[in-house]
């Protein structure tokens, strides 16, 4: 099948190219073997080069926003792969606000599907952050375990998880709660009501309820999430073809 470059810098591209490539079966496995090793008995014969297939690109196109009306916002802030210097580390996703995303965004804003999938993480039971819990995390923190999984997955709050296949899995988090029949197993259909927005799992959420209030919503693909360790122009570029509709 051929998959044209989306008029794409290389550097996008190449990185695109990699992450479709461990979606499907890891970097170096995508594009075919060495071909056969001369010994010290025989006469190499000369053997064509297969032609790699081109990684379907299409994965990652075709996303509908997870908010009706929503649109990337303009604070490279809010994006993947920005800066968390207070932890060391990097947003591993896209913030959404009411205030830079093209929408109202406030509590309880209907989360949707961005695609079909299944769910494979459905926080039913979530119990509110509570303030020995942030103590207690907060000590962690100041011993260096800012980016442990555990610490990272207490402050994303109430989730949900859903798998669309080849690898790739979006997270949505900081959740007021779950929409009727999103449980683990449940397939679920692109637009169709998966959660609504809240502040769970924020420090604010109990300092100060409403003031964190939005949608943390993460593309990852395979181990990591896709925009990882590229610079925020390259990003902003993967996400702006992420959202846009399949020909």
């Amino acid at each position: 099948m051929f998959v044209h470059r989306f008029a794409l810098p290389v550097a996008v591209w190449g990185a695109l190219v990699c992450v479709a490539a461990v979606a499907a079966s890891g970097c170096g496995g995508a594009f075919g073997s060495d071909g056969p090793t001369a010994t010290a008995t025989s006469t190499p014969r000369p053997t064509a080069t297969p032609t790699p297939e081109a990684p379907d690109l299409t994965i990652f196109r075709g996303f509908l926003f997870p908010l009706a009306g929503a649109c990337l916002p303009e604070s490279d802030a809010l994006m993947p792969n920005a800066p968390r210097e207070y932890r060391g580390g990097v947003h591993e996703g896209v913030d959404f606000y009411g205030y830079d995303n093209c929408t109202e965004i406030v509590a309880d804003t209907t989360v949707l599907a961005p695609k079909d999938g299944i769910v494979v993480r459905s926080d039913l039971d979530y119990t509110d952050l509570t303030e020995e819990e942030l103590a207690a995390a907060n000590e962690r923190i100041a011993n260096g375990g800012a980016n442990d999984f555990d610490i990272i997955d207490l402050f994303r709050g109430r989730q949900v998880w859903i798998d669309h296949g080849k690898g790739i899995i979006t997270r949505y988090a900081h959740l007021s709660g779950i929409a009727e029949g999103i449980t683990e197993g449940a397939r679920v259909a692109a637009g169709q009501p998966v959660a609504y927005v809240g502040d769970s799992g924020t420090p604010e959420s109990l300092s100060n309820p409403g003031q964190e209030t939005h949608l943390h919503w993460e593309l990852r693909v395979g181990e990591t999430f896709l925009g990882a360790a590229l610079p925020p122009a390259e990003v902003r570029e993967i996400y702006g073809r992420v959202f846009e509709p399949l020909d």
